[in-house]
């Protein structure tokens, strides 16, 4: 699970969340709605059927972003470029 928050009047308020979140996750350079779309990496299947690491275009509707990278309005993504603020060797977890 990614949990995204905004700074508040001095505080964290929850954003969005989001399910199925693989890492890495990248910001990338386009603005939705006033802020960076998200590459969002999920395990799925690749077209043969085999199991692989996909990655979909999250974009901010106005008040959140798709809970799930899997399903529309999700956008399959082939190749992301931005960048990487969630990775495998990040201290962040």
């Amino acid at each position: 699970m990614l949990f995204i928050l905004t700074s508040h009047k001095g505080t964290w308020k929850l954003l969005s969340r989001m399910t199925l979140v693989h890492l890495p996750v990248r910001i990338l350079p386009h603005l939705t709605h006033g802020w960076h779309d998200l590459a969002i990496s999920y395990s799925g299947r690749s077209p043969d059927g085999s199991p692989a690491l996909l990655v979909s275009r999250m974009r901010f509707d106005g008040k959140r972003y798709p809970l799930n990278p899997s399903v529309p309005p999700a956008e399959p993504l082939s190749h992301p470029k931005g960048q990487s603020v969630l990775s495998p060797d990040s201290p962040v977890h």
